[in-house]
């Protein structure tokens, strides 16, 4: 087996048709042929209690624990500390990765005391605090 090869599986990259990575959840690369597409952005939407949240979860944890890659996630509405506690009741311990540096959970939760927004805006001050971490 050749030296790209061998990083085509130890990174879990599929290579037919659209390059993809596995996500390891079971079942899903199976539906989505291969896993997620590589090096392009990807949205899961949902209405509430879908999943949403518990699939992003998985996806980093099996990214960090499976190909040694970092994470970063994002949360706007459920609390840093209740993502770990949710976390910890599939098994994975979210606490552990952080204390590693291998995973950042980037709190951008608006203030409780809501802040009425008038006009444009725009996400930069976001991109640039994710991209900071």
């Amino acid at each position: 087996m050749n030296e790209i090869s061998q990083t085509v599986q130890r990174k879990g990259l599929v290579t037919a048709g659209v390059e993809k990575i596995r996500t390891m959840i079971e079942g899903f690369d199976d539906i989505s042929h291969g896993g997620m597409p590589l090096g392009r952005t990807t949205l899961v939407s949902g209405t509430s209690g879908t999943g949403k949240t518990l699939f992003a979860v998985q996806f980093l944890y099996n990214g960090i624990t499976h190909f040694d890659e970092a994470g970063v996630f994002v949360t706007f509405e459920e609390s840093p500390a209740d993502i770990i506690k949710n976390a910890c009741s599939f098994g994975w311990d979210l606490a552990q990765l952080i204390d590693e540096g291998k995973l950042f959970i980037l709190d951008a939760s608006p203030d409780p005391e809501g802040q009425d927004i008038v006009g444009n805006f725009d996400l930069s001050a976001l991109i640039e605090r994710i991209q900071y971490a």
